[in-house]
C-alpha cells in the first residue's frame, strides 16, 4: 500500500494552496498539519474543501513559534545538541506537543496520523510521548523513516543520517506496534527531501509493488512558490515547493 502524505500544512498560504490542490484532486492520500505556523488558520479553513482530507498532526519543535512557552531552537542540529546534553527537557517537550495537537483538535480536526518536522520525533525519549500522546488522541498511525540507502553518489552526509534515523525508526517501530499503533514500513522522500524526483516516486512504485502487504510512506513537500517564501526558509537549502508540486500533478 502506497501512502503519499505532504508535509508542512499550514506553513505559508501558498504551500497550503498547493497541498489542498492536491489533496482535492486526489493526488496525495493525506497531509500533516503544523499547529504553530503562520498560516495554520487557512489551512484549517481550506481543509473544508476537501472530502475526508486525511490531516495529521505535523509536530514542530524547531524554527517556528512555541505554543507552550517553551524555547524552540532555530534548527534541528541546535535541537539534538541540547537534547544530547539534556538541557531541554522531556516534560517541556511534553506540555508543547500536547498544546500542538489540542490546538489541531480544537478546530473540529481528527488527527489520523502523526510525524514531526526533521523527524524529531524518533529520538528516545520523545518517542514515547508522541505514543502517549497518540494513544491519548485516538491517532492510529505514526510515521517511521526506514529509506532504502545507496551510499554512492551525491548528499553523503544526507545519507549518514539516514542510516542514524532507519536505526532510530527500527526501535521506534517496536514501541510503536507495542503499543497497539501502526506505522509504515518503508519511507521515500528523506534524502530528497524539499527537491524530489521522477526516480524517488519511482522507488516508492516499487517498493510497493515488491512488498504488497506492507505500508510504503513517500514524503512530500509541495506548494506553489514565491519569493518571500524562499527567502524566509532560505536557511532550509533549496527547497522546491513548485517541483514537488508538479510532480504530483500529473
Amino acid at each position: 500500500m502506497l501512502r503519499i502524505v505532504a508535509d508542512d500544512l499550514g506553513l505559508y498560504k501558498s504551500v497550503n494552496d498547493g497541498i489542498i490542490f492536491l489533496l482535492k484532486n486526489g493526488k496525495i492520500n493525506g497531509a500533516s498539519l503544523m499547529a504553530n505556523s503562520e498560516a495554520f488558520d487557512d489551512a484549517v479553513a481550506r481543509c473544508l474543501e476537501v472530502q475526508s482530507p486525511n490531516i495529521g498532526a505535523h509536530l514542530v519543535l524547531v524554527e517556528e513559534k512555541s505554543l507552550s512557552g517553551m524555547t524552540l531552537p532555530k534548527n534541528h542540529k541546535i535541537f539534538f545538541i541540547k537534547y544530547i546534553l539534556r538541557l531541554i527537557k522531556l516534560s517541556d517537550i511534553d506540555k508543547e506537543l500536547k498544546a500542538q495537537i489540542d490546538k489541531i483538535t480544537q478546530t473540529g480536526i481528527k488527527p489520523q496520523f502523526v510525524n514531526s518536522h526533521q523527524h524529531l520525533h524518533l529520538l528516545p525519549g520523545i518517542t514515547d510521548i508522541v505514543i502517549k500522546l497518540a494513544i491519548e488522541n485516538q491517532i492510529p498511525y505514526v510515521r517511521i523513516v526506514n529509506e532504502p540507502v545507496n551510499l554512492s553518489g551525491s548528499k553523503l552526509f544526507r545519507k549518514v543520517q539516514l542510516l542514524f534515523l532507519n536505526f532510530l525508526s527500527g526501535l521506534a517501530k517496536k514501541k510503536i506496534t507495542r503499543a497497539g499503533l501502526q506505522c509504515n514500513d518503508f519511507f521515500v522522500g528523506f534524502v530528497s527531501a524539499g527537491n524530489l524526483n521522477s526516480n524517488d516516486v519511482e522507488l516508492a512504485k516499487n517498493l510497493t509493488e515488491k512488498y504488497p502487504d506492507k505500508i510504503i510512506e513517500l514524503g512530500c513537500h509541495p506548494g506553489h512558490e514565491n519569493e518571500e517564501l524562499k527567502e524566509k526558509y532560505k536557511n532550509w537549502g533549496n527547497y522546491n515547493w513548485e517541483k514537488e508540486l508538479n510532480l504530483f500533478k500529473i
